[in-house]
């Protein structure tokens, strides 16, 4: 085992090499500090592309494309030459306008000649002495530098390990005698060229992400229009309904629903699984199932069984083959006259039954697997009367599963993965804040929505969060 000694003569605080001996430096760092802030990939190219001009000096300059182009043919996506480029002083500069990526469709498509041959070859090259007004797309290209040019440097840069795109820069000097130049400015214009791809591929992203956004926010328009425009009245009770969205379209959904000449009303709430398009689709499915159900059944005979409700609704699930797809749901019928409640619950959170006196239970009885999953599982209901003073909530998972992963500042159009391992909200919160108001439909409702922002610290939410609340009015 060696030591180190304690006197080395090294100073702690070291010796700072003084690099501003070197003016390429500062330059470098510069551009790449503004290259670093770029977002479009044609301001890249000209940020970039006069640093790699200074490296890699030329009297004229042209990239070009073969992307999705057949065998032979290629696109000139940029040409700098001192005919465009006469009011500037020195090499010619890749200040070019034209934004290859948004006018590919216009730019003119050539075959063969000189850069034909390059671009078969597939590999660096360097040609000397050449007359290129011989050559008709050049001599179109290069316009009077044609004459003027004798050789030239063809770099691949690299997408996928395919040469998709080449930069070809042209000289006046016949011959060629600088290596180093050449493997330098081979390293610069792929460094250039994947930093512009990336960019490509960041505003593609983008606009694919800006789509999606729109779609969502359509598909979550339609979704609301299919909730009840107005909550349903009946002698004896008061009811209040809240439903904030998550800023994608998910899969809440409540409804009530009665039968000609019957006093009794129908209740559901329910949580399709997942978001987005498919599960704003089976919420759609079993809104239909319900309002056709009176037809098929019979309307004298719709709420008799809250259990048969259920199993209708379930059976046509799992007949649509959801791929998958599933939903919570809590079915219940009420009777105004004697404030008999009957329900089953498919897979759902319990709803809470807060008594007059304040004690709240949990509904778990009359309990079966979600819906469209089976049809192997009987469905069963129970009942309990709601006596005056007793106030029924339900609500789906997005209240009790919420979290407080992310201060409200961060709040985003599009909501982070949820953290399995964040704290959730919790039945015991929603207990607790049940348990802290009077029990009025919207006491109820405005307790639990500062019971979560409290908890949470956030405006936006990561699921939907639904909540139906029923009193029997006090006498």
């Amino acid at each position: 085992m060696s030591t180190i000694p304690t006197d080395s003569g090294l100073s702690a605080q070291g010796h700072a090499v003084d690099l501003s001996a070197d003016p390429r430096v500062g330059a470098l760092t510069q551009m790449l500090r503004d290259v670093s802030a770029i977002k479009d990939p044609a301001k890249m190219l000209g940020h970039f592309g006069p640093w790699v001009g200074q490296r890699f000096p030329r009297d004229a300059f042209i990239s070009v494309s073969i992307r999705d182009l057949p065998p032979g043919k290629f696109k000139v996506t940029r040409a700098i030459t001192n005919t465009n480029t006469r009011n500037q002083t020195g090499p010619a500069q890749l200040k070019s306008e034209r934004d290859p990526w948004r006018e590919w469709v216009s730019l003119p498509t050539y075959e063969g000649g000189l850069i034909g041959k390059i671009i078969a070859q597939d590999q660096p090259q360097i040609i000397t002495h050449v007359d290129f007004t011989q050559d008709p797309v050049l001599r179109e290209v290069l316009g009077d530098d044609a004459r003027r040019v004798r050789s030239l440097s063809a770099i691949p840069t690299y997408d996928d390990a395919q040469s998709l795109n080449w930069a070809i820069s042209f000289h006046q000097r016949l011959d060629w005698d600088n290596l180093d130049t050449f493997v330098a400015g081979l390293l610069d214009v792929n460094l250039m060229g994947t930093a512009t791809r990336n960019l490509v591929f960041r505003r593609q992203a983008e606009s694919l992400n800006e789509q999606l956004v729109g779609q969502f926010e359509q598909i979550a328009k339609i979704q609301r229009q299919l909730l009840p425009e107005r909550s349903p009245k009946f002698e004896g009770f008061e009811l209040a309904t809240s439903y904030l969205t998550s800023n994608i379209a998910g899969g809440d959904y409540y409804d009530f629903y009665r039968a000609p000449n019957d006093e009794r009303v129908g209740f559901v709430i329910a949580d399709v699984s997942g978001h987005g398009p498919g599960a704003a689709t089976v919420m759609a499915m079993i809104r239909s199932i319900l309002h056709c159900y009176p037809d098929v059944i019979g309307a004298e005979h719709a709420l008799d069984d809250v259990a048969k409700i259920a199993q209708y609704c379930n059976e046509k699930l799992v007949a649509a083959n959801l791929n998958g797809e599933f939903a919570t749901a809590f079915f219940c019928v009420l009777d105004p006259r004697d404030g008999t409640l009957s329900w089953n619950r498919c897979g759902h959170n319990p709803p809470l039954l807060r008594r007059a006196d304040g004690t709240i239970e949990t509904i778990e009885s009359a309990a079966t697997i979600p819906l469209g999953i089976s049809n192997d599982m009987p469905f069963e209901s129970d009942s309990c009367v709601m006596h005056p003073g007793d106030t029924l909530i339900l609500y789906t998972d997005g209240i009790t599963e919420a979290t407080s992963n992310r201060p409200a500042h961060e709040a985003s159009m599009h909501p982070a993965p949820r953290d399995t391992k964040a704290e959730m909200f919790g039945m015991d919160r929603l207990i607790e804040a049940v348990g802290s108001c009077s029990g009025e439909p919207g006491c109820a409702i405005d307790s639990i929505h500062g019971a979560l922002f409290k908890f949470s610290n956030r405006l936006d939410r990561d699921d939907d969060q639904t909540l139906v609340v029923l009193q029997r009015i006090p006498q």
